[in-house]
């Protein structure tokens, strides 16, 4: 191994500060670098347990990120230098999970587009595509929208609408939990908006035999009310539903953001809007063929969520709604979300 002795070194340092000089003289400075503090952090878990790291910026303490649930091994994270302690919430919801849809683009480690041509099993109209037209963020909101763009998909299936579905499977799955929801519907006969839920693993079978949870719909020019449900029993068509409405007092669902609610334990299922319980369906309403000895089935698996825009079908059978009867101008017909939050109970 050859050393190099310290004249060396300075005569070697000294070189490069001269090169590194010459392109200062020219123009050609290099952006400043910065560097901030910052600390390892590190705090120990009980199993099921949730945590809140909080941080104090001399206002009083505000929470950092979301609640984590203790898995039994410490939690590490390296963070700028601050004040930091660990609070242990207890009876109380905790946020986990949410978007803001603050920036330019979706977050695809959140979400996922979908792209079929089908329908939906429900006769409806529409195709889901995947391009940013359909689905994008803009303004701090999440927008979905439908054009009168006919699609054909390589099978020579067409639709003669546009629209965009996406989820959070494998991304954001919850078992049990609040669902906050701001949103703003769209306002056309035939347009169907939805944000709801089906299980990510469906033990109990297809279906709608695993479950499925309606946060919200919306029937187009019925936007003075919003509906929720539940679907269960066996795979189709030994399913079945409980379902409810919700008038809006005065501005409709598509006037203004409205908070679309929803509270889901092993026992009951509530609806709110705007912070007022609209409806409350308990385990004695609801059954799984698969497991009947278990009442909470199949609402006791994690289910992950979905939203999207529809086009006719089976939601409006027995109206005269029918997105045909749209102007051209009426078009795109956009569902607008401002945030989407999730919080689990700690005990």
């Amino acid at each position: 191994m050859h050393s190099i002795r310290p004249d060396n070194n300075r005569c070697l340092v000294w070189l490069i500060a001269l090169f590194l000089a010459v392109p200062i003289a020219i123009g050609w400075a290099e952006p400043e670098l910065k560097v901030s503090p910052a600390v390892a952090l590190s705090y120990s878990t009980k199993k099921g347990k949730y945590y809140q790291l909080q941080i104090n910026k001399g206002d009083g303490w505000s929470n950092v990120e979301f609640a984590v649930k203790g898995t039994g091994a410490p939690v590490e994270g390296l963070y700028p230098s601050a004040d930091y302690r660990v609070i242990s919430p207890s009876n109380e919801w905790v946020k986990v999970w949410a978007d803001e849809f603050d920036g330019d683009n979706l977050d695809f480690t959140k979400w996922e587009k979908e792209e079929n041509n089908y329908g939906g099993g429900n006769n409806e109209r529409q195709a889901y595509r995947t391009d940013p037209k359909y689905c994008f963020v803009k303004g701090g909101y999440l927008n979905l929208a439908v054009f009168r763009d006919a699609h054909t998909t390589s099978d020579g299936k067409k639709q003669p609408y546009s629209s965009a579905r996406i989820r959070t499977q494998k991304r954001g799955d919850w078992k049990y939990g609040r669902f906050e929801v701001r949103a703003k519907m769209p306002k056309g006969q035939g347009i169907w908006p939805a944000v709801w839920m089906l299980p990510t693993d469906s033990k109990y079978g297809g279906w709608a035999a695993g479950g499925e949870i309606d946060i919200l719909e919306s029937r187009g020019s019925a936007v003075n009310e919003t509906t929720g449900a539940i679907h269960f029993g066996g795979a189709w068509p030994r399913n079945t539903y409980l379902s409810h409405s919700y008038k809006f007092p005065a501005q409709d669902a598509a006037e203004a953001f409205h908070v679309y609610t929803l509270e889901w334990s092993a026992d009951e299922i509530k609806w709110f809007v705007d912070g007022k319980l609209c409806k409350t369906r308990t385990k004695d309403e609801w059954y799984s063929e698969a497991a009947k000895e278990n009442p909470s089935a199949p609402f006791d698996q994690a289910f992950h969520l979905i939203l999207n825009v529809a086009v006719d079908g089976r939601f409006f059978e027995n109206t005269a709604q029918r997105a045909d009867a749209l102007e051209p101008t009426a078009f795109p017909q956009t569902l607008q979300v401002d945030y989407i939050r999730v919080y689990q109970w700690s005990d």
